[in-house]
């Protein structure tokens, strides 16, 4: 009988691999929304016997967390949005969060990333480097 068709019990690996999830910073800051978004994600996982994964990585992270709210509107910290202009003339627009409510696809970073940090302390009309080398000046910062 030729391999293909059967089971490959003896190729799988001895126990479940876990998911990858965020680690847990030392230093865990994040928004009072992403605190809130956090725990309301976790009663749900709780309440529905949902990915223990999930409901590990979550309480790991709401151990530690610490919602900051922003001391200087004018500075680039955590929660805020920031627009950045390049030298071609077009914007993007990131916004600054947690390490647990961080999704690079939707441009929320988290604070400790090389992008955040570049923008980080930043006021309308600096200039910042970005990990790449590309120069762009911030052209709007909300909360």
């Amino acid at each position: 009988m030729s391999r293909a068709f059967t089971k490959e019990i003896d190729d799988a690996p001895a126990e479940r691999i876990q998911r990858l999830g965020v680690p847990v910073p030392d230093l865990n800051f994040v928004t009072p929304a992403g605190l809130a978004a956090a725990k309301a994600e976790l009663e749900q996982l709780v309440r529905s016997g949902g990915d223990l994964d999930r409901i590990r990585e979550l309480s790991d992270h709401l151990a530690t967390a610490q919602a900051l709210e922003p001391t200087d509107r004018d500075v680039v910290g955590i929660g805020a949005s920031v627009t950045v202009e390049d030298g071609h003339g077009k914007r993007t627009t990131y916004r600054i969060v947690g390490a647990i409510e961080a999704d690079p696809k939707q441009r929320a970073l988290g604070w400790q990333s090389p992008l955040a940090q570049a923008l980080w302390g930043a006021r309308v009309g600096d200039t910042c480097v970005l990990p790449r080398g590309d120069e762009v000046e911030v052209v709007e910062i909300t909360y």
